[in-house]
């Protein structure tokens, strides 16, 4: 049997709890769902987690926890799942596409990087994450009095929820109420997005044999950023409403201000018709149906206003495009402090310049450090082949091109399409067949790029540095494996007059 087949099953009981915790707390709220006491009238609630699995219909209830339960439960099952697959048919592609001199690497970092261990503080951490999001989103119920069975939101919330609207906890419980909900449903919403996107990711990455820790720290830290940026951006969905929502929800919730509170103005409702008896129109009405049709009657409202149905959707594209979002604020408040801020100019070549290159790769490869050309060039495709799902050619592809374009930056584009060259192997083949056949390869280049006098003693210089970049590089890839040994392994002293020598004869030397 293989040893690193061994190893990725080689989990402790305590990895186990990533499975088990979950489970236990949800089979928990089911049970007492379904064989608990409901609290009656009168009753006193439960203060701790139970009296969750009494504020919905039973069936409605225990069908939550079912989604809840597999919302949590796919992080570590898929996880889990690419470890025993997945991650060994990577390991064989990588062993077939690297140079053979670097497959005993593929093997021994391979095996470290499909243990449990390298995944368990990622996945208990998005694990967490996952389940107190859909907690809010399935199971908390928000209520603007003690009077009915949720979280009973008229004692007060924290400044996270309400912002500068704080004060409308003493000043007006409609108002309070109205932005309460409009700010949760925000929150809730640009989670719902996240978790999507997440899934998404996680999903794809299953597939391409690029499910890594990172991606499920990249998962959780963007549930956390969406969430908190639609519940900010909230804040300002007022201007869009400013007051049609607190007429509608002041007429339903009832008043918590104090007696002596005289800010605390509540609309009154038009007294409702008086219902027929049973002598008037020869039916009976039973209490039962009384006491309902009167709390219906309660219960009447304003339709709401239709532009409140786009806080759902727009908090959902802000946790379903995170990025995409920060970066449009970040350009809005650039163009409005323009004069007031001095801007930092920013040259670095964006990785689009590369062929093949899409806005996910560009994603992919910006969460392994790699954000633009110059960066990119200098990395080992080998390493990225066992970090990324990219294969080791097509890797090598995008290095040499970003190692050239770096060096010609803006006038890369123009010069692959005039030369047909796109990456620095093909160049150094071209250098060395125009040597193989006694021609001057930079005037053939010079032939096809300019025809402007002016331009041609500029050209010229760039492409003699590339050529006498291009040896250097291939005199040191020619040492293979002894450069880098030399270059980490400290000099050692091998003549006895050079190590009684002073340092000034050794830097004479």
């Amino acid at each position: 049997m293989d040893p690193n087949e061994s190893k990725k099953w080689d989990m402790h009981w305590y990895d186990w709890l990533v499975f088990a915790v979950p489970t236990i707390f949800i089979a928990s709220l089911g049970l007492e769902s379904a064989f608990g006491t409901t609290p009656g009238p009168g009753t006193a609630a439960y203060r701790d987690f139970r009296a969750v699995a009494h504020w919905f219909d039973p069936v409605f209830f225990q069908y939550n926890l079912v989604m809840t339960l597999l919302a949590v439960l796919v992080v570590p099952s898929l996880a889990l799942s690419y470890m025993m697959k997945m991650a060994n048919r990577k390991e064989r592609r990588l062993y077939r596409d690297v140079p053979p001199e670097r497959r005993g690497e593929i093997r021994q970092r391979m095996g470290r990087r499909a243990s449990f261990g390298t995944y368990r503080g990622s996945v208990c951490l998005t694990t967490v994450v996952v389940l107190l999001g859909s907690s809010i989103l399935l199971l908390f119920k928000p209520v603007s009095s003690s009077a009915e069975l949720g979280v009973d939101f008229s004692l007060g919330a924290n400044m996270l929820m309400m912002g500068p609207f704080m004060e409308l906890y003493e000043t007006g419980n409609g108002s309070y109420y109205s932005h309460l909900v409009r700010n949760l449903t925000a929150f809730q919403f640009g989670f719902l997005g996240a978790y999507v996107y997440f899934i998404g990711s996680v999903v794809r990455a299953y597939f391409t044999m690029d499910l890594t820790s990172n991606t499920f720290v990249d998962g959780a830290i963007r549930m956390i950023v969406a969430s908190l940026l639609a519940l900010v951006l909230s804040f300002a969905f007022d201007l869009l409403l400013p007051h049609e929502l607190d007429v509608n929800v002041s007429s339903t919730a009832p008043s918590t201000a104090a007696p002596s509170d005289v800010n605390a103005t509540t609309p009154a409702l038009p007294p409702p018709s008086t219902p027929s008896t049973g002598e008037e129109s020869g039916e009976t009405t039973s209490p039962e149906r009384s006491g309902n049709s009167e709390k219906l009657l309660s219960k009447q409202e304003v339709p709401l206003p239709a532009r409140l149905s786009l806080l759902p959707l727009v908090a959902f594209f802000l946790g379903f495009y995170p990025k995409r979002t920060a970066l449009g604020i970040e350009r809005i408040v650039i163009k409005l402090t323009r004069g007031i801020i001095p801007t930092m100019s920013y040259r670095a070549l964006p990785l689009s310049m590369l062929a093949g290159m899409s806005y996910s790769h560009e994603l992919r490869l910006e969460r392994e450090g790699f954000d633009n050309i110059e960066n990119l060039s200098n990395a080992d495709p080998v390493d990225l082949a066992i970090r990324t799902c990219f294969s080791y050619s097509q890797l090598k592809q995008w290095i040499d091109q970003a190692w050239l374009a770096s060096h010609l930056r803006e006038d890369y584009p123009g010069f692959a399409q005039r030369t047909g060259i796109t990456n620095s192997e093909e160049l150094r083949c071209f250098f060395s067949t125009c040597d193989t056949s006694h021609t001057d390869g930079v005037e053939q280049l010079l032939a096809a790029l300019s025809a402007d006098p002016a331009t041609v003693a500029s050209w010229r210089l760039r492409l003699n540095t590339l050529r006498i970049l291009l040896d250097t590089n291939s005199s040191r890839q020619g040492s293979g494996h002894d450069f880098t040994e030399r270059e980490l392994t400290p000099p050692q002293v091998t003549h006895p007059e050079a190590a009684t020598s002073s340092p000034k004869s050794q830097t004479d030397r």
